[in-house]
């Protein structure tokens, strides 16, 4: 006979020698008397011998055996517990961990608390829960846990020990999830400054990452909490609260976590819209009279070819206005604390949330997009209503790097190579043109550092300069009432940076408001126009 042949007997011979006496015992043990317990190891010998003679071959022989052991003695507890109302040994904490041999387990729990236990390890903290399934599940010795955690045996035993009276307390526990495990809610965000990583987008964009921000938000809640509150398990919250701490979005206190960035829920939201809103008309008024009481010396700065009429300049100067007072007032009164938060992969961006639940009256979402190098930039002021917030689209890097180099170099079309042609089929009838000698013309502003300074300066000059600064004043203040009465200790180290963002949707507002002035001219066809784009020359 082959040794395939020959093995369930072998295993068999070798069960007999080796466990029979260890399963009386710990029958002996559990059921209390002699009779007892060897009525239920017979019935347990009498099942493993079945088996094995059946051919069955376990990969792991003792792991294998002591699983029917507990399993038998489970039913034996139940149809006990049924027969006399009476429970033996259904408590996690009545057993003791037996050290007399490596191969002896100790009966952990019956078959009807099998779903509290599998609860309960979703919920235990990860050096708990990786020693508990090493020993109760995965069947390893005390050595060789030890061994593998390098650890010394007595250290494996009192983790042991402190892991089963969690698992025991939790078990006791009712635990219920939280709302967001059935009904999570959405955000959608704002952020800033330079993200080359790729973050904080990459880590944001699915429900689980946006609702842990969400409750950890002004709400310290540890892992476990916000396991409960998700629904999920603690092996994968860990995972997913671990790339949100190292993105920067989460900060950890104790044992706690809490998000670092602020997010509006609607009661602060509303609050903030509610005191932009209050002087937008005196603000709006203001604005316009400046900017057209300057358009004669702007335009003499030839930042525009004859061929831009002055409501293509105004729809960059709307928004340009009044970034340049934002900058001005929230440095002042925030003491130049205004800046996008220095992240720890040595990046610079800030980092706003908005509940999704909350709808404003209007949509005052604007925002400022743009690719550059050291010598050139294209800008894009992307406006939020009236069908602008695409136009005719923003070039890719590479086109508007060889329109700013034309303008600089004076280049004619004929000079283009093939790749260049290709750009330049993208370009062309969007944000330049060429003339009847090729010459490129620009159809866009077109903007060099020095004349940004001394559009600035006209600003500074005019008599409604002090009427708008004051206005923004005002706002900075309330706006900033609103953000520490809605935030925690973390946050007020960012409250510079999160009233420069929120002042930022004043701009939309004054373009409402002098659209319905028509001061501001929406044009027919949106896209095909180019309105508040423009190319900045260092």
């Amino acid at each position: 006979m082959s040794d395939s042949i020959n093995m369930p007997e072998k295993l068999a011979e070798f069960f007999v020698k080796n466990y029979m006496e260890k399963i009386f015992y710990f029958c002996l043990k559990k059921t209390g008397n002699q009779f007892d317990a060897e009525d239920l190891t017979q019935n347990i010998l009498l099942n493993i011998i079945a088996a094995l003679n059946k051919g069955v071959i376990p990969s792991n022989f003792s792991a294998w055996i002591w699983k029917i052991v507990r399993n038998k003695y489970s039913v034996w507890a139940a149809y006990k517990h049924r027969e006399h109302e009476s429970v033996t040994g259904y408590d996690i904490g009545d057993y003791e961990i037996a050290y007399e041999s490596e191969n002896v387990l100790d009966d952990i729990i019956n078959t009807e608390e099998v779903l509290l236990l599998r609860r309960e390890l979703a919920f235990i903290k990860r050096d708990f829960r990786d020693i508990l399934i090493a020993y109760y599940l995965e069947y390893r010795s005390v050595r060789d846990i030890s061994l593998s955690l390098s650890i010394s045996e007595d250290a494996v035993k009192q983790r042991l020990h402190r892991a089963r009276k969690k698992l025991k307390e939790g078990m006791n526990m009712t635990r219920e999830f939280g709302k967001r495990s059935y009904n999570p809610d959405k955000m959608h965000f704002l952020a800033s400054g330079s993200q080359p990583s790729g973050l904080p987008w990459k880590v944001v964009h699915r429900k689980i990452p946006q609702n842990i921000l969400l409750q950890a938000s002004n709400n310290p809640s540890t892992i476990e909490e916000l396991s409960l509150e998700l629904g999920i398990a603690l092996p994968y919250m860990e995972e997913e609260v671990d790339i949100l701490y190292r993105a920067t979005l989460l900060e950890k206190q104790g044992d706690k976590y809490i998000t670092n960035f602020f997010i509006f829920d609607r009661e602060s939201r509303l609050e903030m819209y509610n005191a932009m809103i209050d002087g937008s008309k005196e603000r709006s008024v203001a604005i316009q009279k400046l900017i057209d009481e300057s358009m004669a010396d702007i335009r003499n700065l030839n930042i525009a070819g004859e061929h831009i009429d002055d409501n293509t300049i105004r729809w960059f100067l709307v928004p340009h206005t009044i970034d340049y007072f934002i900058e001005t007032i929230v440095k002042e009164q925030s003491g130049g604390f205004y800046d996008p938060p220095v992240r720890a992969n040595g990046e610079t961006w800030g980092f706003v949330g908005y509940e999704t639940t909350t709808e404003l009256p209007d949509n005052i979402t604007m925002g400022h997009n743009g690719c550059e190098n050291d010598k050139n930039a294209f800008w894009t002021y992307k406006y939020g209503d009236y069908s602008m917030w695409d136009q005719c689209g923003e070039p890719e890097y590479r086109e508007a790097m060889l329109l700013c180099d034309c303008l600089r170099s004076n280049r004619f079309a004929a000079s283009f190579s093939e790749v260049e042609k290709s750009l330049w089929d993208n370009i062309d009838g969007k944000y330049a043109h060429a003339d009847g000698s090729g010459a490129i013309v620009p159809d866009v502003l077109v903007m060099t550092s020095d004349k940004i300074k001394k559009i600035n300066q006209l600003l500074e000059q005019h008599t409604s300069y002090g009427l708008i600064a004051e206005n923004y004043r005002n706002l900075y203040k309330k706006l900033e009432y609103i953000l520490k009465k809605h935030s925690h200790a973390v946050l007020k180290n960012y409250i510079g940076y999160n009233i420069r963002m929120e002042m930022y949707f004043t701009r939309m507002m004054a373009v409402h408001d002098l659209v319905d002035s028509k001061f501001l001219k929406v044009p027919e066809d949106t896209s095909k126009s180019s309105l508040g784009m423009y190319i900045l020359l260092k």
